[in-house]
């Protein structure tokens, strides 16, 4: 049978190398021939296709074993070539059989060119994000396989570099020289803020701020730190933001804690309330005031104007006041930063005025003028500080007043009014639990200051004459 064109063309399809296709072309010229060439070659591929890049030993393998064989000593391949023929001959007795191989050996790499950039760089000299790197190369032997493209995405350097590489067919990889570039894709590190001044008061700021700031940057170095002014808002845990940026373009902020206030805490609710020989001043204000002062005008003994109170708080009661006399209460406060709000009241103490019977009309005061006052007119017990307990009430004396068909009694704990009766004698019970202004009331511990009148004619007239004393008590226990 022999081998025709048709035949070769089935078998390359298939995929068989040349030296196969040219062995069994040998062993099909007779139909008689019975032995069998193969060549083997070693590093891969065995089948001896295809380039190599190192030395190749090449060996055959003949069947049978007992056939007589010429040229089919193993061989060395060291010298590179495009393409060197090797055949070994066999011969079992019914005819020689010849086998063959080409030899491809290319162990020379590539020459690669420099790189390419795929794009410019970001800003001056320098990348400030990942870039692709191209090479170009070529090969007189086995021919250029590809160079494939090298990303470089750090680290920051003001001299990187790449290193491309090609690869030929045979497998041989050359590397390009050194592709130079500026990379920096970090922005500056923010080290410091300085302020203009010092803060204005106990580590407070309280009026805007310039800040000025410091930072480093390791590749590209730094270009600028922006100034920042702080102007609010206020809080203890205020902050300023710094911005910088380095030659590369590439920005980094940083914020710094202040304290910043420039709010003073206001005053509300101010007001003065006069009472006999003394005065309870009030005020309101915020969480944040840590200070409050009372100038009081005129002040203490002969002083124009004196401090009577310091310190946190929303109320100050004043007494040892002169009645009729005009009192102006000046309230600072002031905040940790040092802000401070100023208001100004004002009061004139005095003794409070008899009250009207239920249903009686307008209140007039002062006795008949021909009703003068005894000489020895005033309050008799409990003596002036007397000490009392709750349980035992204390019985209220005072002088009788000629022509007096009545009395006016008030009682006071603190700045409330708490009774108010009008006995016939010139005297009065307390008792331990009583009721006045519609509320019930009892004898609770604290400072009580008692007031008497005399009330002349018909109680529906509401004719009075002049105080006829004051006294103050405490009940304790």
């Amino acid at each position: 049978m022999g081998f025709h064109a048709h035949d070769e063309a089935v078998l390359r399809r298939l995929g068989m190398p040349l030296v196969v296709l040219l062995a069994m072309l040998v062993l099909t010229t007779s139909a008689h021939a019975a032995a069998v060439v193969t060549p083997v070659c070693s590093p891969a591929p065995q089948t001896c296709s295809g380039w190599f890049h190192s030395d190749v030993t090449l060996t055959w393998v003949v069947e049978p074993s007992t056939a007589t064989t010429v040229g089919c000593e193993p061989r060395v391949f060291t010298e590179e070539t495009p393409g060197t023929t090797a055949t070994c001959s066999a011969d079992d007795g019914t005819g020689p059989v010849t086998g063959q191989a080409v030899i491809m050996l290319d162990k020379t790499p590539p020459v690669v060119s420099g790189g390419v950039a795929a794009r410019g760089p970001d800003v001056g000299d320098w990348y400030t994000a990942p870039v692709a790197i191209s090479f170009t190369g070529t090969d007189d032997s086995s021919g250029l396989a590809g160079c494939p493209a090298v990303t470089y995405q750090g680290p920051d350097s003001a001299a990187a570099s790449v290193t491309g590489a090609c690869t030929d067919v045979a497998g041989n990889t050359g590397s390009s020289p050194p592709f130079g570039l500026k990379y920096d894709a970090t922005g500056p590190e923010v080290t410091a803020a300085t302020p203009e001044r010092p803060p204005d008061r106990g580590g407070w700021f309280t009026a805007p701020i310039p800040f000025s700031f410091s930072a480093t940057d390791a590749a590209s170095g730094l270009a600028e730190c922006a100034p920042a002014v702080y102007s609010g808002p206020d809080g203890a845990m205020a902050a300023v933001v710094g911005t910088c940026r380095d030659h590369a373009g590439n920005q980094s902020s940083r914020a710094f804690p202040l304290m910043y206030d420039t709010t003073a805490p206001p005053i509300s609710r101010l007001t003065v309330t006069p009472g006999d020989q003394r005065a309870a001043v009030r005020w309101e204000t915020t969480p944040d005031a840590t200070f409050v002062e009372v100038l009081r005008i005129p002040g203490r003994d002969s002083e124009s104007a004196s401090v009577v109170f310091t310190g946190p708080g929303s109320s100050f009661h004043d007494d040892k006041l002169h009645n009729n006399v005009r009192y102006v209460y000046r309230v600072r406060v002031a905040d940790a930063a040092g802000n401070e709000s100023v208001a100004t009241a004002s009061a004139v103490p005095g003794p409070p005025s008899p009250d009207p019977p239920a249903g009686s009309g307008q209140l007039r005061s002062g006795p008949p003028a021909q009703t003068p006052l005894p000489r020895r007119a005033g309050l008799l017990r409990p003596r002036a500080g007397a000490k009392v307990t709750a349980g035992r009430p204390p019985l209220l004396t005072w002088r009788r007043v000629p022509r007096a068909r009545y009395y006016n009694v008030q009682l006071y704990r603190g700045t409330r009014k708490v009774l108010s009766v009008w006995p016939g004698r010139p005297r009065y019970q307390l008792e331990r639990r009583w009721s006045f202004a519609e509320k019930r009331r009892r004898l609770s511990p604290g400072r009580y200051r008692w007031y008497v009148w005399p009330g002349y004619g018909r109680r529906s007239k509401s004719v009075y004459g002049d105080l006829i004393g004051r006294r103050s008590f405490t009940v304790v226990g």
